[in-house]
């Protein structure tokens, strides 16, 4: 899956700076879903993952690099994303508040399409939108975000919905973070639900499925269930 375009080769992108190579711990406890559709899409993509076992505790995702480095991540939409918009969610020092949305891919961004976002100096992000034919199709700078402290959403049919549980207006969980394996080990499959829910029975979260490049979810703190519920009383 991993893959590097010529195109990059072109544009002021710093090499990726990555916090440590280890993985989040594993979401306590596993969620039950109906995995089918979403475990064959992973096997197909020749990954030896169990979706309903090795689901990584990643609702806040950050950097432990410090000073003014450049962190880069690339972003490959890996399947089923049509008319869902998908992005950075920006959080307070206490990682309690949304304060804004960073689009990644709008919503007229197809499977294929790939985006490579440049954490900057300054909570400075920007975001270079590629097309399947690997040209450039969009530029776009946002402030305002914290490399250390930061969330993923997605929004469609009038809904937003976010990586860290605690955000989401159903209660529910929306996205769920696997490890890559094999020739993706470091990399990570995030694997989102668009629907409001109100139970598993119904997701199967293979709405959106976005491969991501040089970065670990750094979890700001580990979650249980009980700790999520607590936080956000």
């Amino acid at each position: 899956m991993k893959r590097f375009y010529a195109a990059l080769l072109a544009l002021p992108i710093a090499v990726a700076i990555s916090s440590a190579p280890a993985g989040a711990a594993l979401r306590a406890p596993q969620l039950g879903f109906g995995s089918p559709a979403l475990q064959n899409h992973l096997d197909s993509q020749g990954e030896s993952i169990n979706v309903l076992t090795d689901q990584q505790d990643a609702l806040e995702w950050g950097t432990t690099v410090s000073g003014n480095s450049t962190l880069t991540i690339q972003f490959d939409v890996a399947g089923n994303i049509s008319g869902c918009e998908l992005g950075i969610a920006k959080l307070d020092a206490t990682g309690k508040i949304v304060t804004g949305l960073v689009p990644v891919f709008p919503a007229t961004a197809g499977n294929g399409c790939f985006a490579v976002a440049s954490f900057r100096p300054g909570d400075l992000v920007v975001v270079n939108l590629f097309n399947p034919l690997a040209q450039l199709a969009d530029t776009k700078s946002f402030t305002g975000v914290n490399k250390a402290r930061f969330a993923y959403y997605i929004k469609w049919n009038g809904n937003t919905y976010y990586s860290h549980d605690g955000f989401n207006s159903d209660g529910m969980v929306h996205a769920l973070t696997f490890a890559g394996n094999g020739q993706n080990t470091g990399c990570w499959w995030q694997c989102w639900e668009e629907s409001e829910l109100t139970d598993y029975a119904q997701a199967d979260f293979n709405d959106a499925v976005v491969f991501m490049e040089s970065l670990n979810p750094t979890p700001v703190s580990h979650m249980t269930w009980g700790r999520v519920k607590a936080r956000f009383r």
